[in-house]
């Protein structure tokens, strides 16, 4: 939450912030204007602490306030809410008094009950604060009014954009000072400044930027999460899978450093989110958590990847219920060495055996056996590690997770391309300063290669190298990237000999030996509903066909890949959402609004791949422009009594438009930045912490 101040002077607007708000326009006495953002998302631990943030708000602002009334529970005897206001709320009493005034009544009117009687100032201000206690315990804000009725003035008689510059160095000493209790950041000095004015920057490139602010009990930084607007748009094609990776923190980085990495359709890793986390706790990671679902719009991944860890079992848990959670394979078996190393010293075959048991078990009776076996061969049977794998089965072993796709995130070694893009960005002694700089040049290193590959996937032919019918099939679909690894699998096929099994109705039952790997495996054929599996699980892995299903489908006399069988998030087509073909001309203002935003990003995806397509779309969307100008013309008597509602505004913080300006040329094509919009939580627009959309646990 924020109050967005923009001054007539541009001079002066890096000055002109303001910390909270509603939407709505508030006319300040300086020349000052604020915007208001709903603050319903915000969360206090008492009545004393929303209005110790109610209290730093006024003093930004130039008011002063006071607690107007408070009200406790009749049953419990505790209270249940609050009412903070402007000190200048209420009705006047009498007139105000003069330097010389010798009038007795107007001295009595000033005492009352041994204490000032304010009342002759008064000018009914409306601003207040109205906050009420949850069942959980939380307060929250139920109201809030941000206008005021006179002039703002702040204490010591300052002029307002000063107080707010004292104000905004409070919060920065504040942010980085010494802390004598509770978990904060432990950032260089300056660190949080120049992170806070990056978040500022990226900002006003891309309003679509978003970034969250977690205080601990002394309002001090205890975690930060930020997004950039390109990965955001990105989730609604690729957010399928996404790994949460605290190895980083694990690993005792200077920088706790936290991303949240998908896939794209190029295998290449995504930057769905990037965070600095205090500490490895259930509040830390549920507060995380959520920050990164709120910025992707309350939508959760089908899938979530994580270190086996029990705290971020029960925070994904309590965050992500209808979120599959899975364990990172490459992360469980990088802890070999470490866990057991004293089995490993004493026993070489025990890592080929525990991997035979993982990764080569192809039914559940199978890794049954052999992982019982191990353990009494091993004398592991009191190993807590040991006993916490097989408690968290389901979570990793391929066997029992035949029902899940993982993008290509959870393989037995670590994405080395994951590695290559963070580990240059991150090392030990790296500062936040040095980190901003490297992470933002790397970013932008990843996408001029995206636009790159979607150049080439959509006006290049891949190389086909066999006569397959399905290689000719997917080479028309897939991108260059995932087509030579489905290519593989094509060639591989001649290495496969398919024996029948079984047959049970239209399913039939096959063991086909791979020569190639000198392994055997199960696959099933459904010939009315087109269903096929196979033990070596590469289709629930990587999401495309497995050359032990291909020869099945070659004797079965099937010429073409189902279509069930081919992932749209694979295709050159995956950043064309199916959202646009479900668009509703008849829906709300608000559903429209968001409809053509889409379709403007996707507009600008393909409009700016290349000069000529750039003066296609611009012409096309001019076009538009003065086309809907003149019906909303002709429509204006009806359009002008309706006024836009706080929803609709509300909107426009939440939905995308696509703003793709001067891409670089890189072998034939423009890269062009993308950008969204969506104004949320800018530093620039709010004074210190308080300022920034905080979300507290």
């Amino acid at each position: 939450m924020r109050i967005d101040l923009k001054h007539p002077s541009d001079a002066n607007y890096e000055d002109s912030v303001l910390p909270f708000t509603d939407t709505e326009r508030v006319e300040l006495h300086n020349g000052y204007k604020a915007t208001l953002a709903a603050p319903s998302s915000m969360e206090f631990e008492s009545k004393e602490h929303a209005f110790d943030f109610y209290k730093n708000y006024a003093i930004s602002v130039g008011f002063s306030a006071i607690i107007k009334a408070s009200r406790r529970s009749r049953i419990s005897g505790k209270f249940i809410d609050a009412k903070f206001v402007c000190s200048m709320y209420g009705s006047k009493r009498g007139t105000c008094p003069s330097e010389n005034s010798e009038h007795t009544d107007v001295a009595v009117a000033k005492k009352k009950r041994g204490r000032i009687n304010r009342s002759w100032s008064k000018t009914d201000c409306k601003a207040c604060m109205h906050v009420k206690i949850r069942q959980d315990g939380r307060w929250v804000i139920s109201s809030f009014i941000g206008e005021h009725n006179h002039d703002l003035l702040c204490q010591n008689n300052l002029d307002a954009p000063n107080a707010v510059r004292v104000r905004r160095k409070q919060m920065q000493n504040e942010i980085t000072g010494s802390s004598s209790n509770g978990l904060r950041l432990r950032f260089r000095e300056g660190d949080a400044q120049v992170m806070l004015e990056y978040f500022s920057c990226m900002q006003d490139e891309n309003p679509y930027f978003f970034y969250a602010m977690d205080l601990n009990r002394e309002q001090r930084l205890k975690n930060v999460f930020w997004v950039d607007a390109k990965s955001r748009v990105d989730y609604r094609s690729f957010g399928d899978a996404v790994l949460f990776d605290t190895m980083y923190m694990k690993n005792e980085f200077k920088l706790p450093f936290v991303p949240f990495i998908g896939m794209n359709n190029h295998f290449q890793p995504l930057l769905l989110g990037c965070a600095f986390v205090s500490e490895e706790s259930k509040s830390s990671y549920v507060w995380l958590i959520r920050a990164w679902v709120k910025s992707m719009h309350g939508q959760a991944p089908r899938v979530i990847l994580t270190d086996q860890d029990s705290v971020l079992k029960e925070a994904i848990a309590e965050v992500l219920p209808g979120s599959r959670h899975c364990f990172c394979l490459s992360h469980i078996l990088g802890k070999m060495e470490e866990k057991m190393g004293y089995v490993i010293r004493q026993h070489e075959n025990f890592v080929n055996k525990f991997y035979k048991c993982i990764l080569k078990s192809q039914t559940e009776t199978q890794f049954e056996k052999r992982w019982w076996k191990l353990v009494d061969r091993f004398d592991l049977g009191t190993d807590k590690w040991i006993q916490s794998l097989y408690d968290d089965r389901i979570r990793w072993v391929p066997t029992f997770m035949k029902d899940v796709f993982l993008a290509g995130l959870s393989s037995t070694q670590r994405l080395e391309s994951v590695t290559s893009l963070l580990d240059k960005s991150l090392l030990r002694k790296t500062s936040v300063k040095e980190f901003l700089h490297q992470y933002n040049i790397t970013l932008q290193e990843k996408y001029e290669d995206e636009a790159k590959q979607d150049f080439d996937s959509w006006h290049r032919q891949p190389g086909l190298k066999s006569p397959s019918p399905y290689g000719k099939q997917m080479s028309t679909i897939y991108t260059h990237a995932v087509f030579k690894k489905f290519q593989v699998e094509v060639l591989g096929v001649v290495a496969c000999h398919p024996k029948l099994e079984g047959k049970d109705g239209a399913t039939t039952t096959f063991k086909v030996q791979d020569f190639e790997e000198n392994r055997a495996y199960n696959v099933t054929w459904n010939e009315k509903t087109s269903d096929s599996s196979c033990t070596c699980f590469l289709f629930e892995y990587n999401g495309f066909l497995c050359r032990h299903v291909m020869i099945v489908l070659q004797i079965s006399g099937v010429n073409n890949i189902p279509a069930k069988y081919i992932l749209k998030r694979w295709t050159k087509d995956a950043k064309n959402g199916d959202s646009m073909k479900q668009v509703d001309s008849t829906g709300s203002k608000n559903q429209r609004y968001t409809d053509l935003c889409q379709l403007a990003c996707k507009v600008g995806d393909e409009g700016s791949l290349c000069q000529e397509t750039f003066i296609i779309a611009s012409t096309a969307l001019e076009v538009a422009i003065r086309k809907c100008e003149s019906i909303n013309s002709s429509l204006q008597p009806l359009l002008g009594a309706i006024s836009p509602s706080n929803d609709v505004l509300r909107e426009f913080e939440e939905v995308t438009q696509a703003r793709l300006t001067s891409k670089t040329k890189k072998e034939g094509i423009r890269k062009e930045k993308e950008a969204t919009t969506a104004v949320m939580h800018c530093w620039d627009q709010m004074v210190g912490i308080f300022e920034c959309s905080t979300i507290n646990t």
